[in-house]
């Protein structure tokens, strides 16, 4: 079992801003980290979801948030939020500013507006949610200065024109092509959905998380630089709808 598959099975929700402090108490005590969580880990939305979907956010804090979310773009380059102006988002979030208060939980839905999207294809963005934690007043704050830690959470949407199922990654994964030019691993792609891998190596070469990060677009290709001496058979996974692993694959290169 690979430590991307442990991630994703001990850490079925994103858990935000008191995360790493508790899970190290965690650890000695069994409980639950305290923070922002989400019972999904990326969000489907099909085009016959004609009323939005919802997505929520759970705070198991004894303290309130302010939570500001909004719909962000892919960089193609890195597979990270696209950094500077982008054009307009096809989607909205609502509300885009509220008040999370402390073991409660804050319900958003993403709708759709005017902005067109391909037809033949998925697409793919992220849903940006930036938590900001009460602060103490002036006259109950301990020490002078007060430090304010926020931590956005990015989650990719995935939005499913008619004619896409729901689950699909599991059956798509066999169908990925791969070949060497030099270098370079080339992903092919053929199928109408965005693929991203939890594994993928060469032999016993296997590419790092920040080359995981780019996802191979439908209909497409994405390369992966490899070092000279990477040799062998091919073997991937890909994250589910559900942020699982998919069944290990394997294909002579």
């Amino acid at each position: 079992m690979n430590s991307l598959f442990r991630w994703r099975s001990v850490g079925w929700i994103l858990c935000l801003l008191t995360a790493y402090a508790s899970t190290v108490h965690a650890q000695t005590n069994s409980a639950a980290p305290k923070g922002i969580s989400f019972q999904v880990l990326r969000v489907i939305y099909l085009e016959s979801d004609k009323r939005g979907i919802t997505l929520t956010a759970n705070n198991t804090a004894s303290s309130p948030y302010l939570m500001q979310s909004r719909i962000q773009p892919v960089d193609p380059v890195t597979g990270n939020v696209a950094e500077g102006k982008h054009p307009a988002m096809p989607f909205i979030v609502t509300p885009p500013l509220s008040r999370l208060e402390a073991n409660s939980e804050l319900t958003l839905r993403i709708r759709r507006n005017g902005e067109p999207l391909p037809a033949d294809r998925e697409s793919v963005f992220f849903i940006s949610m930036k938590a900001i934690p009460a602060q103490v007043a002036p006259e109950q704050r301990t020490e002078e200065k007060q430090m304010v830690l926020t931590v956005t959470s990015n989650m990719k949407v995935f939005y499913r024109p008619e004619g896409l199922v729901k689950r699909a990654v599991a059956d798509m994964a066999p169908k990925l092509k791969f070949r060497r030019d030099g270098n370079q691993l080339i992903a092919e792609n053929p199928t109408p959905y965005w693929l991203t891998f939890s594994r993928l190596a060469v032999g016993k070469t296997a590419l790092d998380k920040a080359q995981l990060r780019l996802m191979v677009p439908p209909k497409g290709q994405q390369r992966y630089p490899l070092p000279n001496d990477a040799s062998g058979n091919v073997t991937w996974q890909l994250i589910d709808e559900d942020g699982w692993d998919t069944p290990i694959e394997l294909r002579p290169l």
